[in-house]
C-alpha cells in the first residue's frame, strides 16, 4: 500500500512511531494540531479533502503515536518529525496547516526548510510566546465572563484555564481542556448544540517539554512560501494582534479575520475558513510575473504589470503596485533603457517607503543596483549591493542575500579585485549547495564563465557557457539582464579566442555536466 493511500498508516522516525491518516485528492497538505498534546481529529475536514490530499498525523505523545523523547523541545522536535513524514511520503514540497501550537511548528518548518514548503496556513497562532503573549491571554480570559453575564458556567470555567499545567494524568488533562473549551469559541453558549460534540470528543495528553518561549518575528522574512493567516476576531489566545504580526513579517501573506469566530474558525465559520484555504491554490501574482520574466515572455510581463498597477492602486495595496512597477523596471533593464529602468525602480521604491513595509524596498533597491552596475559605475554599485545585502539580512531572506553576493562578485571583478570576486563566488556556491537553492544553479555557471574569461581560460569559459546554457534551458528560463550581458561578453571573447569549431566542442562538453560535476560540490539538503 502506498504511503499516500487513503487510510491509516504508521512508520518510525527518529526512533518514534508516527501514526497518520490520509484522505482526499490534490496537492499534499499535512496538518499539525494544537496543544501541544491535543488530539488531531478536530482538524479533519471533508471539504479540504476535496482540494488537497490531507495528511493528519497524530503528533508524537498523542493518540497511537509513540511518546516524545525525554529531551524533546517545544517546537523543533515536532519539526524534525514533520520533515521525516514529508520524506516518508516522498513529497518534495508540502502544504502545511498548523493550528495554534501547530502554527509554531509550521512557521519553524518553513524557516528551516523553505525548499520543502509549498504553502502555509497559519491558523489561530502567533509568532511568539513571550511574556506579553501570556499576559494578553490572561487578560482576555479574565474578561470572558463579562461577555456572557447570563451564563453561570462562563465564570466557572476560568478555574480550569489555570490548571492545565497542574494536572498529572492524561485523563485529568482531557477533563480540564473539555471543561475550559467554551472560552475558545466566540459564542459557545448560543451555538452549544453545534460545538458540544467537539467538547465531548476532545482528547489531550500530558507532554513534557523544555522552555516554551519562542519568538520567530526576526525570522519571518525567511518564509518565502505562499502563506494565508487565519484567526477569529474573538480568539482569546491567538487573536488578531498576533496574526497581524505574522502578516507584517511574511511577504505576500494574506490575512483573514473571521469576524464571528474564536479559536476554531474552521468549525465556527467554515465557509470563511475554506475560502481562505482555497487561496493557497490560486495563482500568485508575484510568482506568476517573475516566472514570466524568467521565461523571457516580456509581452506577458507588461500586460500583467499594467493590469496589476491599476488594480493595486484602486485597492490601495502597495505590495501589488511595487511588484508590478518593479517588473516593468526589469523589462526596461532588459531592453537596455537604463534611464527608464532607474525611474521605474525609484517609483517602486517610493511606494514601498510610503507603505512603511521594509520588505517591499528590497526588489526596487536590487534593480537600482543593477542599473548602476550596467551603467559601469561599479563603485556606486558596490555600495548599493552592500546596502541591499544588509537589508536582506535584516529581513532574513537568505536566498536573496545569496543572489546579491553573486552580483557583488561581478562588481568586485570589474573593480579589479579578482581574489575578492573569487571568494564571493565560492561563498555563493557553498550557500547554494548547502541550502538547496537549485534555481540558482545557472547563475553559478555565469559566475564561473566570467571568472574563467577574466583569467583568459577561454576553454573553461566555453565549457561553462555550455553548462550555463543547458541549465537555463532545463529550467525554461533566460538569464537576468545584467547576467545576460556578462555571459554575452564572455561568449564573444571565447569564440574569438578559440574559433567557432573549438568553442562548439568545449560548449558541448559543458552542456553534458550536471551541477555536482561542474562544481565538485554535493547537495546538502
Amino acid at each position: 500500500m502506498s504511503s499516500l493511500s487513503p487510510g491509516t498508516h504508521a512508520f518510525t522516525a527518529h526512533g518514534i512511531r508516527q501514526v497518520y491518516h490520509v484522505a482526499g485528492t490534490g496537492p499534499v497538505m499535512i496538518t499539525h494540531s494544537g496543544g501541544p498534546g491535543v488530539d488531531s481529529a478536530y482538524l479533519r475536514s471533508a471539504r479540504l479533502e476535496e482540494r488537497f490530499t490531507m495528511v493528519y498525523p497524530e503528533p508524537a505523545g498523542t493518540g497511537d503515536s509513540g511518546p516524545l523523547p525525554e529531551d524533546a523541545t517545544y517546537v523543533d522536535t515536532y519539526v524534525d518529525l514533520l520533515h521525516a513524514l514529508a520524506d516518508h511520503l516522498n513529497v518534495e514540497k508540502i502544504y502545511i496547516l498548523g493550528h495554534s501550537h501547530g502554527g509554531f511548528v509550521a512557521q519553524r518548518f518553513a524557516i528551516r526548510f523553505p525548499e520543502r514548503t509549498a504553502g502555509l496556513a497559519l491558523y489561530s497562532t502567533s509568532p511568539t510566546t513571550d511574556e506579553e503573549f501570556w499576559a494578553v491571554e490572561k487578560a482576555a480570559a479574565a474578561a470572558y465572563p463579562d461577555r456572557h453575564p447570563d451564563v453561570p458556567e462562563a465564570r466557572e470555567l476560568l478555574e480550569y484555564i489555570g490548571k492545565f499545567d497542574e494536572v498529572t494524568t492524561d485523563e485529568a488533562k482531557t477533563a480540564s481542556l473539555s471543561a475550559a473549551l467554551p472560552i475558545y469559541f466566540a459564542d459557545f453558549w448560543g451555538r452549544r448544540a453545534e460545538f458540544e460534540p467537539l467538547r465531548q470528543g476532545i482528547r489531550a495528553w500530558i507532554v513534557h517539554l523544555r522552555d516554551t518561549t519562542i519568538d520567530y518575528r526576526p525570522d519571518l522574512g525567511r518564509i518565502t512560501a505562499r502563506t494565508v493567516i487565519i484567526t477569529g476576531r474573538h480568539d482569546f489566545i491567538c487573536g488578531p494582534m498576533w496574526s497581524e504580526q505574522l502578516h507584517a513579517g511574511i511577504a505576500g501573506s494574506r490575512l483573514v479575520i473571521a469576524e464571528n469566530s474564536g479559536h476554531f474558525s474552521q468549525i465556527e465559520e467554515p465557509d470563511v475558513f475554506l475560502e481562505a484555504m482555497a487561496w493557497l491554490l490560486e495563482p500568485d501574482f508575484a510568482t506568476e510575473i517573475r516566472s514570466a520574466f524568467r521565461r523571457g515572455d516580456d509581452d506577458e510581463v507588461l500586460r500583467m504589470a499594467q493590469a496589476e498597477v491599476v488594480r493595486a492602486r484602486a485597492a490601495g495595496e502597495p505590495e501589488g503596485e511595487v511588484e508590478a512597477v518593479y517588473a516593468m523596471s526589469r523589462l526596461a533593464l532588459r531592453a537596455g533603457d537604463l534611464t527608464r529602468a532607474a525611474a521605474l525602480a525609484t517609483t517602486a521604491l517610493e511606494v514601498a517607503v510610503r507603505s512603511g513595509l521594509r520588505r517591499l524596498e528590497e526588489r526596487p533597491r536590487h534593480v537600482l543596483a543593477g542599473v548602476t552596475r550596467m551603467a559601469g559605475d561599479h563603485e556606486k554599485a558596490r555600495e548599493l549591493y552592500r546596502a541591499s545585502i544588509a537589508l536582506n539580512e535584516e529581513l532574513g531572506r537568505t536566498d536573496t542575500v545569496t543572489s546579491e553576493l553573486h552580483n557583488l562578485g561581478f562588481v568586485e571583478l570589474h573593480l579589479g579585485d579578482r581574489d575578492r570576486a573569487r571568494e564571493l563566488f565560492e561563498t555563493v556556491r557553498t550557500r547554494v549547495f548547502r541550502d538547496g537553492y537549485r534555481a540558482f544553479v545557472p547563475y553559478l555557471g555565469v559566475a564561473a564563465t566570467v571568472l574563467a574569461a577574466t583569467e583568459k581560460d577561454h576553454g573553461h569559459a566555453a565549457r561553462m557557457i555550455g553548462f550555463t546554457d543547458a541549465a537555463f534551458t532545463a529550467l525554461g528560463q533566460v538569464p537576468d539582464p545584467d547576467d545576460a550581458e556578462e555571459l554575452a561578453s564572455a561568449r564573444t571573447a571565447a569564440i574569438s579566442a578559440l574559433g567557432p569549431d573549438t568553442f562548439s566542442r568545449f560548449h558541448a562538453a559543458g552542456a553534458s555536466l550536471d551541477a555536482t560535476a561542474a562544481f565538485g560540490l554535493a547537495w546538502l539538503d
